[in-house]
């Protein structure tokens, strides 16, 4: 599992969604701070920092690379979402501030979603062997157990 989370994680397609982070972080507090962006898009956009720092998620950050790339996967869905429902002028003029595109968002978030299924994956699947393991090693235990305390 180590091998492939560090493959996954430095994967050449996810470097530049990890270069852009700084310029998604300036285009979310530009979108906070701006009077035209309304309540709801300003509360997604919370709500995706919230999740960020939030201890509480899904997968937990403790997690190597797949809590982190799960944070940056809601992160980038709430800022797609909050960029397509407000006015196209306003989403374009903070785009072009801060030099990314909406495809750009688009694209890094497919692929920090990809990457994060395929690390879920290959953790579910080490740890449904790993469990298969341990419940065959207590099931011998607990009979070894039981035919030395029939002994008695």
């Amino acid at each position: 599992m180590k091998g492939t989370l560090v493959r996954v994680a430095s994967r050449p397609d996810l470097i530049p969604v990890l270069r852009r982070l700084p310029a998604y972080a300036r285009l979310a507090y530009r979108l906070v701070r701006d009077a035209r962006v309304g309540r709801w898009e300003k509360a997604l956009l919370w709500g995706g920092v919230g999740y960020l720092v939030s201890p509480v998620d899904l997968i937990p950050g403790v997690v190597p690379v797949i809590g982190q790339l799960d944070d940056l996967t809601v992160a980038l869905w709430a800022l797609r979402r909050a960029l397509r429902r407000i006015p196209a002028e306003v989403a374009d003029e903070h785009l072009r501030a801060v030099g990314v595109t909406a495809d750009q968002i688009d694209a890094d978030s497919r692929r920090a979603a990809a990457a994060t299924a395929i690390l879920a994956g290959v953790a579910l699947s080490v740890a449904r062997r790993g469990l298969g393991w341990a419940g065959t090693a207590a099931l011998q235990s607990a009979g070894s157990l039981w035919r030395l305390w029939r002994k008695r």
